[in-house]
């Protein structure tokens, strides 16, 4: 890879300054190092996104100073929302001796990403919707220092799909203008790279919802890694939105299912988290208003529904508003608009829906990575509390809107099912994974 390469690469790392502000904020002390970059990052990334998407509303050009600065202002703005009063997380993350299952755990999450780098590396894991839009609109978004709507409005490139959330496109633009040019084979490698992240951060995270019980936490996560990883190489998703869309749901859940999610902190963070997702693909909405409707019902016994739902969904609306915001001033679109007429369901097709998804998602190479996350959520499941209504009913809605989809386009899907199933569901072995994590021990029952 050459230079340029390495500059876009090593670029997406300046995205951690404007979540800074937030992580170093004392109620997140008690995370460790890791963890707080790895959320520093994602929250930086959707603070960044916003603001560029702001700049195309106002018409002001992007600069990588300009928006990278404003963003990181957004971040000290917001820290006065945090509130440190009842932040700080109730439990001890004193690192203890690591065990066994810990190491061993440790040691699968790093095949899976040595896997998937050596797959996007060698190409086998490349996405086509890098080549075909998400590449194009980052160049054109890049040399145009904004969001180019004379581009997206052209008849031609309808394929280009103008109502697609920008996040990813917005991300991939501001990379290429600080390396001069869009980097392909850097965009491809950005699946790997985002997987050695969680790796390196999510166990820490996961610790705070597993009382510091490293063995617990490091086998959640290399269970979800190893899910995404093999999912990823299998559905060719190196380039697309797919792995940044993973990345902000699986932190957002991790963070509610957290102590945490009982401070203002750690509930305006994960509100920030889920604007990463809306923003990120179309089926990061019905994930979010899934999780933020399913939250205030988990936790009502602990916390006031009407201030959580205002941190919840008020960074999710505000990055919606001004997306469409802009798609109605361009006048491009008015929302997550897509082929037909929303509710022109096709009864009909429910039979070769519910085939061709069995069929996609039972195929050689796709049913391990769901087997092995629902099994172990089977084994623990008499000892699931409430929490675990978070993941699982989340895993529902989602998986419901996908059926909804499929079910909403004129033709047979069958074949659009074969391609796609394996890459939109793959949030679901990782929701499965995290929802074992929150089985009771049983020792607790007396």
């Amino acid at each position: 890879m050459r230079t340029a390469g390495l500059v876009w690469l090593a670029s997406t790392l300046l995205l951690a300054l404007p979540g800074a502000p937030l992580l170093a904020h004392r109620a997140f002390g008690r995370i460790p190092a890791a963890g707080r970059a790895l959320l520093a990052g994602a929250a930086g990334a959707a603070l960044t996104s916003f603001t560029m998407t702001a700049f195309a509303l106002c018409g002001v050009p992007w600069s990588v100073p300009g928006v990278l600065g404003t963003a990181i202002l957004l971040g000290f703005l917001l820290r006065p929302a945090l509130r440190a009063g009842g932040g700080d997380l109730p439990v001890s993350l004193t690192p203890g001796p690591r065990n066994r299952i810990a190491a061993a755990a440790g040691f699968v999450a790093a095949i899976a990403v040595v896997a998937a780098l050596l797959a996007t590396a060698a190409g086998a894991a490349s996405s086509p919707d890098l080549v075909f839009f998400w590449g194009p609109k980052a160049q054109r978004f890049a040399l145009a220092r904004t969001v180019d709507a004379v581009y997206l409005a052209d008849p031609a490139l309808r394929y280009m799909h103008a109502y697609y959330p920008p996040l990813v496109t917005n991300l991939y633009a501001l990379a290429s203008m600080a390396a001069g040019r869009m980097a392909w084979t850097a965009a491809t490698l950005l699946f790997p790279a985002l997987l050695a992240a969680l790796g390196i951060g999510l166990p820490g995270i996961l610790r705070t919802l597993a009382g510091a019980r490293p063995a617990a936490a490091a086998s959640a996560s290399a269970l979800a890694i190893a899910a995404l990883a093999y999912v990823g190489m299998e559905a060719d998703v190196g380039g697309n939105a797919e792995m940044p869309l993973l990345v902000f749901e699986t932190l957002a859940i991790a963070v509610l299912l957290s102590p945490l999610s009982l401070a203002p902190a750690g509930q305006l963070l994960s509100g920030i988290l889920l604007a990463g997702a809306v923003t990120a693909k179309v089926e990061g909405l019905p994930f979010a208003l899934t999780a933020i409707a399913v939250f205030p019902w988990a936790r009502r016994r602990e916390i006031r529904p009407a201030s959580v739902l205002l941190r919840l969904a008020g960074p999710p609306a505000v990055s919606l508003l001004a997306w469409f915001a802009f798609g109605e001033k361009t006048h491009l679109f008015r929302g997550y608009s897509g082929e037909g007429p929303l509710l022109a369901l096709h009864p009909e097709h429910l039979g070769a829906v519910a085939r061709a998804m069995a069929s996609a998602l039972a195929a050689t190479g796709h049913a391990l990575p769901w087997l092995v996350p629902f099994a172990c959520l089977l084994a623990v499941a008499g000892r699931l509390g409430r929490d675990a209504a978070l993941p699982l009913v989340t895993a529902a809605g989602l998986a419901a809107f996908l059926l909804f989809t499929y079910l909403d386009r004129p033709g047979d899907p069958s074949q659009w099912i074969a391609w796609s199933a394996p890459r939109v569901f793959s949030p679901l072995p990782m929701l499965f994974a995290l929802a074992a994590l929150t089985a009771r021990d049983r020792v607790s029952d007396g």
